[in-house]
């Protein structure tokens, strides 16, 4: 969960070195939600581009990653009552 909030947050300090306002963020589709929802609350007007494929290629592989990303996204949500 960390990684993609330090990742968007310098993300946002690089955009505003360069007075950049738009962001593609391009990840695996499982993860897009709460990538998006980041960079919204790091004020960066971000827009969609979920990968065509997949590391995770077993049915458990992604089972496991969408748990995994369900838990993380929840606790994002519970982590942005506090902010």
């Amino acid at each position: 969960m960390y990684l993609t909030r330090e990742n968007l947050s310098y993300a946002k300090d690089v955009m505003n070195l360069h007075q950049l306002h738009n962001a593609l963020i391009i990840s695996d589709p499982l993860h897009m939600k709460r990538a998006i929802l980041i960079a919204k609350d790091n004020d960066i007007k971000a827009w969609s581009s979920p990968t065509l494929t997949t590391l995770y290629k077993s049915q458990y592989a992604r089972f496991s990653f969408l748990v995994r990303e369900s838990i993380y996204y929840s606790g994002y949500l519970i982590l942005r009552l506090f902010h």
